[in-house]
């Protein structure tokens, strides 16, 4: 009998430990964006990639800088906490510690600029409906899993006009090639290869 209660806590424990690996810790970002308010304006006209403007020039979105917030936040009176919040860093010269939210595993190579850019995906196909969020989200809104993403490479065609690059036979490809790598990639086939994001 001892044995089987040793045994139970013992599992429990583990369950316990183990399930902080399973389930995600909420993130608290420093100030609450409202994702929905900024992407409504009409004027001016706001996408992700106007705050998350590395997103179509490399691998890595990353966050916003104080100093773009400020460009539109930064003249008279702050109309929220969260406005002040902002403005106290500006003048402080200092940068909003945002919280990391998306992750994925470290040999995993993802490219923001190849899927926006040339496979030409809304950022909702990843990352879930951010345009609908009045606050920073706690925890990923999709949790992506390799199957997605080889689901997603399986299933997806090419915009028509990298297609249409396609027929122009070997010589003007390996030309395309030459000239300009980034491009090249948008007239092949998706892979599914391991090696393409496995690194």
């Amino acid at each position: 009998m001892k044995i089987l209660g040793g045994l139970v806590l013992v599992g429990a424990a583990l369950l316990f430990w183990g399930w902080g690996f399973l389930v995600e810790s909420a993130v608290k970002q420093p100030i609450e964006f409202p994702h929905k308010a900024h992407l409504d304006l009409k004027d001016p006209k706001f996408e992700c990639t106007t705050c998350h403007d590395r997103a179509e020039k490399g691998a890595i979105a990353g966050r916003p800088s104080t100093k773009k917030c400020l460009s539109c936040h930064s003249s008279g009176e702050a109309k929220s906490a969260e406005e002040k919040k902002l403005q106290a860093l500006g003048e402080k010269g200092g940068e909003i510690p945002w919280q990391r939210v998306w992750r994925l595993p470290s040999h995993v190579f993802f490219s923001h600029r190849t899927h926006l850019v040339r496979a030409k995906l809304p950022c909702q196909t990843c990352h879930g409906p951010m345009e609908t969020l009045t606050r920073p989200p706690a925890r990923a809104l999709k949790k992506l899993t390799m199957n997605d993403c080889i689901g997603c490479h399986e299933q997806w065609q090419w915009p028509k006009e990298a297609r249409e690059t396609k027929g122009r036979g070997e010589v003007a490809a390996a030309k395309e090639r030459a000239a300009e790598p980034v491009t090249s990639a948008a007239v092949t086939r998706v892979s599914t290869d391991c090696n393409a994001c496995h690194k």
